[in-house]
């Protein structure tokens, strides 16, 4: 195998187990932090509030994270930033208060979406078109069993006093680890220069807006899927545990879908899985009161919704190159925040207003929003196709 080819292989290896550990704070973090501040007797809304302004940083960061990337090598970024997350969560579980919570939260968030975005951006330019739909695969599916062990994790900690916040900042620490198998580069830089963020959202707004509908439902259940089912007769044991088997679901199920994205249109898949989503949330209510079944629910509806998420990476690749990739990529990044924004306020409101019972069917009403982007994207691609004669 020649060297390049080595270092390449390398650096993917790195680069994705280190996001596993992240996705594994994340799905500890959410809940955690949720949990922590209804114990004290604080709103949903305020809740809500309290995990946009994690998401806020994202957006107030994204301008920044283009020239960033063109000065430092996103691997050399991204072990920095594992060591300055570490530390916040020890201070985080020190000082418990939602107000104390909202700066720090903010910070955290800014650092969080270097980490992303170093990760995505570099996962985009190693992956060849194609593999790109399955090293993705393999990207979200490490990713998303980060996901599925954080709540298991927070079951085996509790949600009382320092040790779930010690656990946290220790696996942070692991996550840098992986990054010293990574050859320390800059991206590549092309002839073509973004003009700016909104040009490049222009370029593909439904790509962009795939990640804003995703993150706003993504983060929403992961932070009130708990109260949710909790108000719902089920314990908070079994409301984690079935958070961990929606990550089960999109690790395991997220290799198929991939490989099969890599042989169908992929835009046609990403309304097809936002569709079948709509269906799962519909279901929602019943389907975690169904005992043995609701494993199985929890496990088919992780695995396709995941897959909005993991197409929307793939589409990215697929769609920019070079200098625009990592403005696309930030981007990206970017929509996730202001979905994480637009989330959990929404469905903190609407949980205060109309019930907790009410979640889904306002996370389905996102969803319900978005699928007319997708459905006439491929419809026009499909068209385009037929023009030039291509198989359909």
């Amino acid at each position: 195998m020649p060297a390049s080819r080595y270092r390449r292989k390398r650096s993917l290896a790195g680069v994705i187990a280190a996001m596993a550990v992240v996705n594994l704070v994340y799905g500890i973090t959410f809940p955690l932090l949720a949990l922590v501040l209804d114990g004290q007797g604080v709103s949903k809304t305020l809740i809500g509030l309290n995990t946009m302004v994690q998401a806020l940083a994202v957006i107030v960061i994204a301008p920044w994270a283009p020239g960033l990337l063109r000065r430092v090598a996103p691997s050399r970024l991204m072990q920095l930033v594992t060591v300055g997350l570490a530390l916040l969560f020890i201070v985080a579980g020190l000082f418990p208060n939602v107000w104390f919570w909202f700066p720090l939260r903010f910070v955290i968030g800014a650092l969080t979406a270097l980490l992303w975005i170093s990760s995505e951006a570099l996962i985009n330019e190693l992956a060849e078109e194609h593999w790109r739909g399955r090293i993705i695969g393999i990207y979200a599916a490490v990713g998303a069993a980060g996901f599925a062990l954080g709540p298991l994790l927070l079951i085996l900690t509790g949600s009382d006093g320092m040790l779930p916040f010690y656990a946290t900042s220790g696996l942070i620490l692991c996550a840098g680890i992986p990054l010293f198998l990574v050859q320390h580069a800059r991206m590549a830089q092309h002839e073509e220069t973004p003009t700016g963020l909104w040009a490049v959202f222009w370029l593909a707004p439904t790509i962009m807006l795939a990640n804003v509908v995703y993150a706003a439902a993504a983060e929403s259940l992961m932070t009130f899927f708990p109260l949710f089912g909790i108000g719902l007769g089920i314990s908070e044991n079994f409301a984690l545990g079935l958070l961990t088997v929606m990550g089960l679901g999109t690790m395991i199920l997220v290799m198929p879908l991939s490989w099969l994205a890599d042989h169908v249109d992929r835009m046609g898949m990403l309304a097809a899985c936002v569709l079948l989503t709509m269906v799962g949330l519909l279901l929602m209510p019943w389907a975690v009161r169904a005992n043995a079944l609701a494993g199985v629910y929890a496990f088919l509806f992780g695995g396709v919704e995941g897959m909005i998420y993991t197409l929307g990476v793939i589409l990215v690749g697929e769609r920019f190159k070079g200098a625009l990739l990592a403005a696309a990529t930030t981007l990206f990044t970017a929509c996730w925040g202001a979905g994480t924004v637009i989330g959990p306020l929404l469905v903190g409101l609407g949980m205060d207003r109309f019930g907790g019972a009410r979640m889904p069917l306002i996370i389905l009403a996102l969803f319900a929003l978005y699928l007319p982007l997708p459905l006439a994207s491929w419809y026009r691609g499909r068209q385009a196709r037929h023009r030039r004669g291509e198989p359909l």
